[in-house]
């Protein structure tokens, strides 16, 4: 539109100074108009110039916003007056931000060595039978894995939608990108019945990711913040979430991460050191920073002496931090409590730990895994059923004796009633025998005593019968008796 009026104006321009040369000579129409013609052609050119000024004012304001905002976000400046430009104390360069990028990139990297190598976007086909499952992996071409390996296996899915923990797999054989996979471990029927679950995605680590603290915690920038511990239970990647979109039984270990590195009230540590004792709080748990009074030397568990300068600060854990203060050597000025770290693969394998700093000399601890105490688990319980069975069929051996037992003491019972019977009709004839027994008793005492009286009188009236025959004939004649020899 503007180069049109600016057309316009040229031509009643030309126009004016060409009747301007005709009518130079007087005053007559043609000079008239070639006059109206230049002041209405000076008139459209100062109203031109009035246009072009207002539209090169607003966009010099343009400009200069833009350059105001190209230089507070480019540079963090913002204008102090005069035309000056000052460093605004609320916002970073672009350079900083560029330097911060770089420092947390690196950071990042650091960080995320805790997955190890790993690799997304699989397929899983679980194992079934005696046949080998299949992982196959894309984006890639060939596998640098050996058979013999082991893998383990985490569905990508939300864990509401049974994304988990899959197990641990042992590399059967390797074709290309192709795994064929056997479990490590014999399967529960839960783990079978999950395998059995549709799984659209996997994500295969070649070792359980490492619990780190810095991973999950909140770092040096303001807001930076890590959720959450992992582990086999779910995903790793899908554990680093916010809190509000966790499940409720991981807050009480977002709770714990959150407290990583906090200082607790020197009053509590009686209480602290305790719960210690008693086994309530894990050893390690709390850290003291200690100021050593004089010049101390001690041994370190790696069994090398150590020497520290009176005045020089030192992290213990707390019982060793609270033996020095009680034998006088140090003072405690500040206690912290520190998140413990888990260790997947040593929570499943085990390991095995030597006590001292000589490897050599010092004994060796072995710590069992979920693994060998299933196996201890699974063998425990197929002997409690084993036996379980057998006292079942001991049972029923003596439910089928008690029957028995039942059954015969039925029977004497029935037998007992019979002689119980009997012995009354018994008791009851020993009562007429001992009533009858009386009364022969009786009887017979009356007989004897009335045949000691006829006794009496036949030896009287024998007596009387021999006096009177000796007095009417001669005793008979005897012979002597015979000598002895």
């Amino acid at each position: 539109m503007g180069i049109v009026l600016l057309a316009l104006i040229a031509l009643v321009l030309l126009a004016g100074i060409v009747l301007f040369a005709v009518g130079n000579r007087g005053w007559n129409w043609g000079t008239i108009a070639a006059a109206i013609l230049v002041l209405l052609a000076a008139t459209g050119y100062t109203f031109l110039a009035g246009m072009l000024g207002q539209r090169e004012r607003a966009w010099r304001e343009i400009v200069t916003g833009y350059q105001v905002a190209l230089a507070r976000e480019r540079d963090a400046l913002v204008p102090a007056g005069g035309g000056r430009l000052a460093p605004d104390a609320t916002r970073k360069s672009l350079t900083a931000l560029a330097d911060d990028r770089a420092r947390w990139q690196r950071v990042l990297d650091r960080i995320n060595t805790w997955r190890g190598r790993h690799w997304e976007k699989a397929s899983f086909a679980p194992p079934t039978g005696n046949q080998p499952g299949r992982v196959t992996i894309e984006d890639v071409d060939k596998l640098t894995i050996n058979p013999g390996a082991e893998l383990y296996v985490f569905d990508t899915a939300p864990v509401e939608e049974t994304g988990r923990f899959l197990g641990a797999f042992s590399v059967a054989a390797v074709d290309g990108n192709a795994l064929s996979i056997v479990p490590a471990l014999p399967p529960s029927e839960a783990e079978l019945a999950l395998w059995r679950a549709p799984h659209e995605e996997v994500t295969i680590y070649e070792n359980l990711p490492v619990d780190r603290w810095m991973a999950f915690h909140r770092t040096v920038m303001p807001g930076a913040e890590a959720e959450a511990n992992p582990g086999p239970a779910a995903n790793p990647e899908q554990r680093k979430l916010d809190p509000e979109e966790m499940l409720k039984h991981l807050e009480g270990e977002l709770e714990l991460v959150r407290q990583h590195a906090e200082e607790v009230p020197l009053d509590d540590l009686p209480r602290i050191l305790e719960g210690i004792r008693g086994g309530e709080v894990l050893p390690g748990t709390y850290w003291a920073r200690i100021e050593f009074k004089d010049a101390h030397s001690m041994t370190l568990t790696q069994g090398e002496p150590k020497e520290f300068a009176a005045g020089q600060a030192a992290t213990f854990d707390l019982e060793t931090a609270q033996k020095l203060k009680d034998d006088g050597i140090a003072e405690i000025v500040a206690v912290e409590r520190r998140r413990p770290l888990a260790d997947a693969q040593t929570a499943i394998r085990g390991s095995e730990y030597k006590l001292g700093g000589d490897a050599d000399k010092g004994a060796t601890i072995r710590i069992d895994g979920i693994a060998f105490l299933r196996r201890m688990l699974e063998s425990d319980i197929a002997a409690i059923a084993s036996t379980r069975d057998r006292l079942r069929d001991a049972r029923k051996s003596a439910e089928s004796q008690l029957q028995l037992h039942l059954k015969e003491g039925q029977d004497l019972e029935a037998d007992r009633e019979a002689w119980q019977a009997d012995a009354d009709a018994a008791a009851r004839v020993t009562e007429r025998f001992a009533d009858r027994l009386t009364e022969v008793g009786t009887e017979l005492s009356a007989v004897e005593t009335t045949v000691v009286e006829l006794g009496r009188e036949l030896a009287g009236a024998s007596a009387l019968l021999v006096d009177a025959i000796d007095s009417r004939a001669p005793p008979p004649r005897r012979p002597p008796a015979a000598a002895s020899p």
